[in-house]
């Protein structure tokens, strides 16, 4: 069951093999394959895993769906395609795409080697935050573990070796100043929006060198974990005024008023936040290592799309990520942090008197 692409690849999958899946997923995945499947004028795909899809693809209608026991043929693993955005019409464009590309996704032991360079440098000049570079170092990190490539190397804003210095890593260290170096921000710039955002920089370096990428790419541990001083009552609100994604003042005053009802509240941003929320709160100013060791004894996190929040998940910090951006893409890129959960600034007006 192969058909010829209408998007200049030699074939498209039309079998699929899903993996244990929670009911939530399942309904995505049925949608996700209908969608797949009209998009694309295929006249049906078929796809086994939990009896739970069958059940969903015979109550919702999804003719274009067949659910099956055992395929006739090799099918693509849906573990190895990336997770729907779970947000309408806009997700099931998504996962579509997803789905055609898992036809040049390589899969466990058929994955082509990887064409990258053990000692390779790459240098980044545009892609210079704490959120780049958490993606950057984490993605390459395991992109060389998967593919045997004994070491690499970043270069470029000092973010990236503070994270370098922060983050266990054992494949990449940070070059000051590299004879050679390979243009990152370019391998950066192929990096989907549609996946989380550790996930990123992982597909980008696997479309350009090749090997297996990583799915549900897992934050990496601290070098060294902070010696524990108990729980502060406190909550740690980024709201820079710097940041492209700061909500508006009044609403950002509102939200701080009611978190302060509840436990001390400490402001993370730069220079310019003073100005722009007010002289009478709590100001933090501090390195990547006195910050860690803040976020993981506070009692909660509230930010917005920020390297911050980024670090928060990645540190397993409760929070709150009120999205005054595109929701969607917000939500892509915070959705693998368990710990944090990701609302509309519309919806966090509602909650606020």
């Amino acid at each position: 069951m192969i058909r010829p692409s209408l998007s200049g690849r030699e074939a498209l999958p039309t079998r699929f093999a899903a993996a244990d899946l929670p009911v939530r997923d399942c309904v995505e995945l049925a949608a996700g394959l209908a969608s797949y499947a009209r998009r694309h004028r295929i006249a049906r795909v078929e796809v086994s895993g939990p009896p739970a899809i069958g059940d969903l693809i015979e109550e919702f209608g999804f003719d274009e769906v067949r659910f099956v026991e055992a395929h006739q043929g090799p099918a693509v693993d849906i573990a190895a395609v990336p997770r729907t955005w779970r947000c309408g019409q806009r997700g099931l464009r998504c996962l579509s795409d997803q789905l055609a590309g898992a036809a040049k996704v390589p899969s466990g032991a058929d994955a082509t080697l990887s064409t990258l360079a053990g000692g390779s440098v790459m240098q980044f000049a545009r892609h210079n935050r704490l959120g780049d570079a958490l993606g950057i170092v984490t993605g390459l990190e395991h992109y060389c573990r998967d593919n045997a490539v004994a070491s690499a190397a970043v270069t470029g804003s000092p973010i990236l070796a503070e994270v370098v210095e922060v983050l266990a890593c054992e494949r990449v260290s940070y070059v000051p100043s590299p004879s050679e170096a390979i243009a990152g921000d370019a391998i950066f710039a192929r990096s989907s929006w549609s996946v989380p955002w550790l996930d990123r920089f992982n597909h980008a370096v696997t479309d350009t060198f090749g090997g297996r990428a990583r799915h549900r790419v897992p934050p990496l541990p601290l070098r060294q974990v902070p010696p524990p001083s108990g729980q502060e009552d406190v909550v740690y609100c980024q709201l820079d005024a710097r940041s492209s994604t700061a909500p508006p003042r009044d609403f950002a005053r509102r939200l701080l008023s009611q978190v302060a009802a509840h436990s001390e509240v400490r402001v993370l941003g730069g220079p310019d936040t003073p100005a722009y929320l007010g002289q009478d709160l709590t100001y933090v100013r501090a390195e990547l290592h006195e910050m860690v060791a803040r976020l993981l004894s506070c009692r909660f996190f509230v930010g917005c799309d920020s390297g911050l929040g980024h670090l928060a998940g990645c540190l397993g910090v409760p929070g709150l990520i009120v999205s005054t951006d595109d929701f969607e893409t917000t939500w892509s890129f915070f959705r693998g942090y368990a710990s944090l959960s990701v609302i509309p600034l519309s919806a966090a007006e509602v909650l606020l008197p």
